[in-house]
């Protein structure tokens, strides 16, 4: 009586497992992908964690398959490439994100950033000289500015900007 039980058992677990793998729960491929996006996000936090940007990049794009991540991972994905000193991919990075949100300043000193860095120093200039006639209380972006002037030995209009950061700013 008992071997007929389990017999019984494990003939209807073998129909049950069997067929299981014909079932499929109506949007299971949805959460296995949110899912999976999910890990990689969280294997490109811990890559920025330890500064390794290159590797952090390449598991945030791979997260952005999820679209509730995607803002988030595009945003960490620009700035990897950026630490990473990968200027090119940065560059287009930043771009994608300004497109989606062109008026954060933010993003456009980030890209000023990566512009002077390029060695594309005069677009440069005008990106920070727009950033800081539409935000003149940021006292970085005017530092930027500053030094890019320095750099580029723009000396006269660097004495004239120090001048407006001691006012702005006299603590710096």
């Amino acid at each position: 009586m008992i071997i007929k039980k389990i017999i019984f058992l494990l003939s209807i677990s073998f129909f049950f497992l069997s067929c299981s793998s014909n079932l499929r729960i109506p949007g299971e491929s949805n959460i296995l992908i949110k899912n999976i996006c999910s890990e990689y996000y969280s294997i490109a936090e811990g890559y920025t964690n330890i500064k390794n940007y290159k590797k952090a990049a390449e598991y945030y794009k791979l997260a952005m398959r999820d679209k509730s991540l995607k803002p988030s991972a595009s945003y960490k994905l620009a700035r990897s490439y950026a630490l990473a000193k990968d200027w090119e991919n940065a560059e287009k990075a930043y771009i994608e994100l300004l497109k989606i949100d062109n008026d954060n300043s933010e993003i456009k000193a980030s890209l000023a950033y990566i512009h002077g860095m390029k060695g594309d120093t005069e677009l440069a200039l005008k990106e920070y000289e727009e950033l800081i006639i539409a935000n003149p209380n940021i006292q970085t972006y005017l530092e930027n500015y500053i030094n890019l002037l320095i750099f580029t030995k723009k000396m006269d209009i660097a004495e004239e900007q120090i001048e407006i950061l001691k006012q702005r700013f006299p603590e710096s």
